[in-house]
């Protein structure tokens, strides 16, 4: 069976659409152009790349679900736990972290995203240093619209970080 290409694409960009997302924060989050992720949703590729792996695991499709759309099936969204005590993380917290950062670690409220960012020094090389952001939700705001506006919200502000001074994940 021939793999549909322009079908992964559509289904792709549907998602994206669905969730709100622009193509410009998709590529910015993958760390591509633009015009790559055009590329995908035009299904001007001709193979699974990392790129188009990381596009569906941002629109929540299982690591199953390219090959299943390729191959004339439909994508399989993740399963979110559900809101509540399941979704609280309890983090180890190194002693040397300040005890407002360990304060902030050890509250309730589910761990939403995480990022480690290299960062860039004066020459544009790396720094040696790493940025580690843990993004967590209040206990109050576990609303599916509530955590889908504050990883939005948390999108634009990474991209913002990286864009400042990051050389790329670590």
């Amino acid at each position: 069976m021939d793999r549909d290409w322009a079908r992964l694409g559509s289904a792709l960009r549907a998602a994206r659409e669905d969730l709100g997302l622009g193509q410009l924060q998709v590529a910015e989050r993958i760390g591509v152009k633009r015009g790559a992720l055009r590329n995908v949703e035009r299904g001007e590729i001709s193979r699974v790349t990392p790129t188009v792996r990381e596009y569906a695991r941002i629109v929540g499709w299982t690591e199953a679900s390219v090959d299943a759309v390729l191959n004339g099936g439909e994508p399989t969204r993740e399963e979110a736990a559900p809101p509540g005590p399941d979704m609280t993380v309890l983090v180890d917290t190194p002693e040397e972290l300040p005890l407002r950062i360990k304060a902030a670690l050890a509250s309730d409220g589910p761990v939403l995203d995480t990022a480690v960012i290299t960062l860039t020094g004066v020459d544009g090389l790396d720094s040696g240093a790493q940025m580690v952001i843990v993004v967590k939700g209040r206990t109050d705001a576990l609303t599916p619209e509530q955590i889908r506006e504050a990883l939005l919200q948390w999108e634009k502000t990474e991209a913002q970080i990286r864009k400042s001074g990051a050389a790329g994940d670590g």
